[in-house]
């Protein structure tokens, strides 16, 4: 019954609870809940005081201050004998922090530490403590989010996983919690070893975290269900990697695990640190990816799989429908979610390398236009720039990516340039990104036309006529895994590739021979397409590129044209500072918020933002107005007025790009948005035209003014509404609506100067 009832995200909890209160395991129990009491060094409101974080409901919570150093901690009552903690992490999780004890609330002692958590639900285990208060301890440095806490519940030890098949006589509880490292006692089959941990109740986990200590020959976790059936939850073959990652693909109720491990030469395997993966930790083939990239070949990988922050920059057309992204090293997710292309060079010696682990510099055409380059040095003598640059093209939008490599040297340089079609983006999965499954992938045409098609649809041609190339699929534990294949200077025999994960990749080889000052370009484009993706997130196959037009020798002539098209458009804005490096970021931020817009939708980026925000669009207008962009900025307030503005004159906060209202985050709750408009046709007056210029937006002026009158005298002085019409129409209190008025008032009085109207202040 409880599995039919319950989501697993809440089935761990009420199995924890389930525990606490047994009878079964009344040894050493912890006082009642209902004598137990929280308390915090801080809470953000009422609404997220501390009781919240033990009132077992697993949707409220704590919520402490936006500032480090942060605790939560329980009064259990009575001093009790604890042996592990439950924490249901909100998204403001702290990724280091400790468990601390005390039996008077005074002297607080550490008895679990970690470094790096995940997040979600931790099931953490200690060895056994007297004690009465335990607490929750964000270090001095934490998130800016702050710490906040669905659920914090301590157990006694007796209730807490028990471990059997350890070397020594302590009960392994250390292992836990970065404890001393133990070996495997337990025989198992085939002469393996083996210890089973012993859960009091079954629990809902995806698996467990092995952190080792030496070598071992594969680890395979097994779960025994309620029937006392043991089976397989996942495997780890060889002795690659500190770590096994072992996680089935859904989280299930285990009563017991075991781990089976192989010995290698011999040698006892040894245990570092366990730790159990919550349910939301169930293996991905986004994490599966991940664990193969922190094993053979590791630095050829990108840095966001291990877990490094990647900065990138937008290229694209003005109001481009669809636009590239491009990384700090090189690399391009050539449309929204799509693959990465990466690019690693192997010298005739066998020696890779990829820019991540170089020093690079960066530029903007002419300091301030959006066309970025990466420039770093290969190897002694070897240069490579990287250039990204987007053309309107056969109704689309076209990106061209270049890299060019150069003999600096004295000596002739050769190797290979791979460029591998990788199944994830360049924005991190904590940036919304993470993977982009290619379950089908193939490499079509000659060596002089070739085209790479990802599930479907053209990707990109090379240019550059390629000499090898191959795709290949990831295979069980990555053993296919495309790296290997750029590392050893080879390609998979196939052409086509097939993944049931969506973990697939492609390889292009370029072979390079230099004479001292020679330079060889490898020149890729990207057809962007003119139709918006499915609701799959999938675009359509775009019209295809002109191969007359678009040449590897042509791009020099398609990138100057693009450059002088900038130069037009914002080059002679007339602003003269000491510091000609100020002019060039105005420029460049104009000519960015140019390439983020949809259409005429004013977005703040062009990946997280699918959305318009009259606050975003008002004050992007307000700037480009003053750029001498009276047009765009023009065509966005036709856009948003036609649109948003309502007869009773609320003004929508969000649209989406096709001009729609957007009801889901922010809908109409967000009331400055009738002083943003007022704002924006106010600087259209100003900078665009003057009065007449603006007035046929008077109705809508007014009709905005109007309603935020009528909803400031619709609330009392405590700023409560005296008569609602209708659920969601006023907000919690007055402070919006009288923010709105005193900071756009003065536009609308402005406006009425101009237009000669009243009613308008």
């Amino acid at each position: 019954m409880l599995a039919r009832t319950f989501p697993r995200s809440l089935r761990l909890s009420l199995a924890l609870a389930t525990l606490l209160a047994t009878p079964a395991f009344a040894a050493d129990r912890l006082p009642p809940r209902t004598e137990w009491k929280a308390s915090s060094s801080s809470q953000q409101v009422p609404a997220l005081a501390p009781q919240h974080a033990i009132d077992t409901d697993e949707t409220t919570r704590w919520g402490g201050a936006f500032s480090p150093g942060q605790w939560f901690q329980v009064d259990l009552g009575k001093v009790a004998k604890v042996g592990g903690v439950r924490i249901h992490w909100d998204s403001g999780f702290a990724a280091s922090y400790s468990i601390q004890t005390s039996v008077d609330g005074k002297d607080f002692h550490p008895v679990y530490t970690v470094t790096d958590s995940p997040g979600g639900t931790e099931y953490l285990v200690f060895p056994a403590t007297e004690a009465r208060f335990v607490r929750l301890a964000a270090p001095a440095r934490t998130a800016d989010w702050g710490v906040s806490v669905f659920e914090f519940e301590p157990f006694a030890a007796s209730d807490a996983a028990r471990i059997d098949g350890l070397d020594g006589k302590d009960d392994g509880a250390s292992l836990w919690s970065d404890g001393h490292a133990r070996g495997i006692a337990g025989k198992g089959p085939g002469g393996t070893r083996q210890l089973e941990i012993a859960l009091p109740r079954p629990l809902d986990i995806a698996g467990v975290e092995v952190l080792w200590d030496g070598p071992r020959d594969g680890a395979t976790l097994q779960a025994r269900d309620a029937r006392g059936a043991w089976s397989a939850l996942d495997s780890d073959p060889g002795s690659l990697g500190e770590s096994s990652y072992l996680a089935a693909r859904e989280a299930r109720d285990a009563g017991a695990l075991r781990l089976v491990v192989g010995m290698k030469d011999g040698a006892t395997p040894r245990i570092k640190r366990l730790r159990f993966l919550g349910p939301l930790r169930a293996m991905t083939p986004m994490k599966r990816y991940q664990i193969a990239a922190s094993r053979a070949h590791a630095d050829l990988f990108p840095s966001s799989l291990h877990m490094q922050q990647v900065y990138w920059t937008a290229v694209g057309v003005p109001a481009g429908l669809q636009k590239s992204i491009f990384d700090e090293y090189g690399n391009i997710e050539p449309f929204k979610g799509g693959p990465q292309i990466q690019a690693i060079w192997r010298d005739a010696s066998g020696r890779t390398a990829v820019s991540d682990g170089a020093e690079r510099s960066h530029a903007l055409r002419d300091g301030w236009k959006p066309m970025p380059s990466v420039s770093w040095t290969v190897q002694p003598g070897l240069s490579m720039t990287s250039e990204a640059v987007a053309v309107q093209a056969s109704g689309q939008p076209v990106v061209l990516l270049r890299h060019r490599l150069r003999n600096t040297g004295t000596t002739p340089v050769d190797g290979t340039l791979s460029l591998v079609v990788r199944p994830i983006q360049v924005n991190p999965p904590w940036q919304n990104g993470g993977a982009s499954p290619i379950h089908d992938i193939a490499i079509t045409g000659d060596t002089a036309s070739t085209n790479v098609r990802v599930e479907g649809r053209t990707l990109l041609a090379s240019l550059t006529p390629v000499d090898q190339a191959g795709a290949a699929p990831f295979g069980a534990h990555g053993e296919t895994e495309i790296t290997a294949n750029a590392a050893a200077g080879t390609v998979p025999g196939a052409k086509e590739a097939h993944d049931a994960d969506g973990l697939a990749a492609g390889l292009l080889g370029y072979r390079v021979h230099l004479a001292p000052g020679e330079q060889r370009d490898v020149v890729l484009v990207f057809p962007l397409g003119n139709a918006p993706a499915d609701a799959n997130g999938r675009l359509p196959e775009p019209p295809p590129v002109d191969r007359s037009v678009f040449t590897a020798a042509g791009y020099d002539v398609l990138a100057a044209r693009v450059s002088d098209e900038w130069q037009k458009r914002l080059g002679g804005v007339g602003i003269s500072l000491p510091d000609k490096s100020l002019v060039d970021i105005l420029r460049s931020q104009a000519a960015y918020m140019l390439v983020n817009q949809t259409g005429h939708a004013m977005q703040a980026g062009p990946r997280n933002y699918n959305r318009s925000f009259i606050r975003d669009g008002a004050a992007t207008a307000s700037i480009l107005l003053r750029m001498g962009e009276v047009k765009t900025a023009r065509d966005y307030l036709d856009w948003y007025a036609a649109h948003a503005v309502h007869e009773n004159g609320l003004v929508s906060p969000i649209l989406n790009a096709d001009g729609s209202v957007n009801r889901g985050f922010g809908s109409d709750i967000e009331y400055d948005s009738q002083g943003e408009f007022i704002n924006l046709v106010a600087d259209v007056a100003r900078f665009g035209g003057g009065p007449d210029s603006v007035k046929d937006y008077l109705p809508k002026v007014r009709a905005a003014m109007r309603f935020m009158q009528e909803l400031r005298e619709s609330h009392d002085g405590a700023g409560l509404p005296v008569e609602p019409a209708r659920a969601g129409t006023f907000p919690r209190d007055h402070r919006a609506v009288d923010q709105s008025r005193r900071l756009f008032q003065p536009h609308a009085q402005l406006l009425g100067r101009l237009l000669g109207a009243e009613g308008l202040a």
